[in-house]
């Protein structure tokens, strides 16, 4: 712990069986981080994107200046390159179960081991955007008695994702926040140029993830698929899942 300062991004790298390589973590502390007091665990798939693009542990510490949120570390785990994000978080991927793995039974007992946390699967949040929306969701549905907190912007949703929802044993359990942009019906893919459409396989998960009754939030954003769009709503999720209310 001596080495993680706090209020920075911290960089480390964890060697991962599962995956078979070291991944790149950033762990934030936040300013009041106090080795006494668990803290809530905020796992983002995409780290670098959601600290970089979307500045949420800067979101996060102003939220809690205004104690409005309870105390949270970020821990984000970053990609390797495009190609290799593919491989490892899409849901048809040749590594996204190892991946969900990696996460569940070996990075995140690493995060309990090392920093003040609360061990229990309401404390854990995964949160992703486009296809790290889909191993969040795949994580999720896999362990639900291991993190069932789940915040996704624009997820890419296909048929391997709704059927591990309908598997999942334990849907009760599931906590889902869950946001689209309503431009997304037809948008271009930043990473391979291609046509896209996000929306309707969205609705299609919400749909299913409704008719179960569990915890779940869903709304449909003005705006596509992009940084600039899920960045306004940070507040919001955050709130939702670390609310001191």
């Amino acid at each position: 712990m001596t080495d993680y300062q706090v209020g920075i991004v911290n960089k480390t790298q964890f060697t991962s069986q599962h995956l078979e390589r070291d991944v790149t973590l950033s762990i934030y502390l936040p300013e009041d981080y106090s080795v006494f007091d668990n803290a809530k665990i905020i796992f983002c798939f995409d780290g670098r994107d959601f600290l970089r693009f979307g500045q949420i542990h800067r979101v996060y510490e102003r939220l809690r200046q205004q104690g409005e949120v309870t105390r949270a570390i970020f821990v984000g785990f970053h990609y390797e390159s495009v190609t290799k994000r593919r491989i490892e978080f899409h849901p048809q991927g040749e590594k996204a179960a190892a991946t969900v793995q990696a996460v569940v039974q070996e990075i995140l007992p690493w995060v309990e081991k090392t920093f003040a946390t609360s061990d229990v699967a309401e404390g854990r949040i995964l949160l992703g955007d486009s296809l790290a929306g889909s191993i969040a969701l795949l994580t999720a549905f896999s362990y639900p008695r291991i993190v069932n907190q789940v915040g996704v912007l624009s997820p890419h949703s296909d048929d391997v994702v709704e059927q591990l929802f309908q598997r999942c044993q334990f849907q009760e359990m599931l906590n889902i926040w869950h946001v689209i942009g309503k431009e997304e019906c037809d948008f271009q893919l930043p990473t391979s140029g291609k046509r896209a459409d996000f929306l309707t396989p969205n609705r299609a998960l919400h749909d299913k993830i409704q008719a179960t009754g569990g915890q779940y939030f869903y709304e449909e954003l003005d705006g596509g698929h992009n940084w600039k769009t899920w960045r306004t709503v940070l507040p919001q999720l955050l709130k939702y899942f670390l609310s001191n209310q």
